[in-house]
């Protein structure tokens, strides 16, 4: 059931994608099979189940490819980090490494990977459990509240992980990025009418289930230009969040560089998780 459900969520992104977003198509099990016989979710023959901490200090990821990140790796990236650990596609903890996430087989680098060795950096006596939640492309509808189709399907996921996930520990932070998908079809005025709103409503289902923790929240690389503002009319209302969500923060990608169309680059990932950790550590922090 669990599998199926990140299996649900993904084969939303692909039918949007390919212009099939009906309902009924959306919910259809022969399309989500499809997509599961494709193997195009990232699995590591090589991860094996572990016995994790049950005081784990717990991170979810959610938004789109860049939170999952698809930067490309160093053989630094490749290493276990110990004492952190991950949620993987199947539900079980395994040790951390490159990639977190497992959206696509292209998952990689995203800014996780810095915060993660950030925090633990700073804090010698804890272990840390990251939740991957993130899928690439998804749109902020696929992550608004909603009981069917395609409101709300990588919500759904991202909530049930939660919940399996707190009987090892409990949540500190929520990182988000997203909004590359909803900047390309909506205006700079569509987008500051529905975003905050629907942000905001995802915000409260989150913390209905992982509690009162910080969400900090990105924006996306400027360089992108493919409407003359792209990178603009996004941005200017992902800053306006603080003003809609209490304990919520922004970071900038102001010269961060990018790898291709979409996607930070390595060391543009690195700063940007280092920016995400500096923000995480001046917002209320449940204990």
């Amino acid at each position: 059931m669990k599998k199926t459900l990140f299996a649900a969520a993904a084969a939303v992104m692909m039918l949007a994608a390919a212009g099939a977003a009906d309902e009924k198509a959306l919910s259809s099990a022969q399309e989500i099979a499809r997509y599961e016989s494709g193997g195009e979710l990232a699995r590591d023959p090589a991860e094996k189940p572990v016995d994790a901490p049950k005081d784990m200090k717990l991170i979810l990821c959610i938004g789109q490819s860049n939170m999952a990140g698809r930067a490309k790796p160093t053989e630094e990236d490749r290493a276990v980090v110990p004492r952190a650990y991950k949620l993987n596609r199947d539900m079980k903890w395994v040790a951390a490494k490159f990639p977190y996430h497992f959206d696509k087989k292209v998952a990689a680098v995203g800014p996780v990977d810095e915060f993660v060795k950030r925090y633990l950096a700073d804090h010698p006596g804890e272990s840390v459990g990251v939740v991957p939640c993130a899928v690439g492309g998804s749109p902020l509808v696929s992550w608004t509240p909603g009981e069917k189709g395609r409101r709300g399907a990588n919500l759904r996921v991202a909530l049930e992980r939660a919940r399996a996930a707190k009987a090892n520990g409990s949540f500190i932070a929520v990182l988000w990025h997203q909004g590359e998908t909803d900047a390309a079809k909506a205006t700079a005025e569509q987008l500051a009418e529905y975003y905050p709103r629907d942000f905001k409503a995802m915000v409260e289902a989150v913390r209905g289930e992982i509690g009162d923790v910080p969400v900090i929240a990105g924006e996306i690389g400027r360089w992108m230009r493919r409407d003359g503002d792209h990178a603009a009319k996004i941005n200017l209302t992902i800053n306006s969040l603080t003003n809609t969500v209490p304990n919520c923060a922004v970071v900038s990608s102001e010269g961060l560089k990018n790898q291709d169309a979409h996607h930070f680059d390595r060391e543009g990932q690195r700063v940007l998780g280092g920016r995400y950790y500096d923000a995480f550590k001046k917002c209320r922090i449940p204990r």
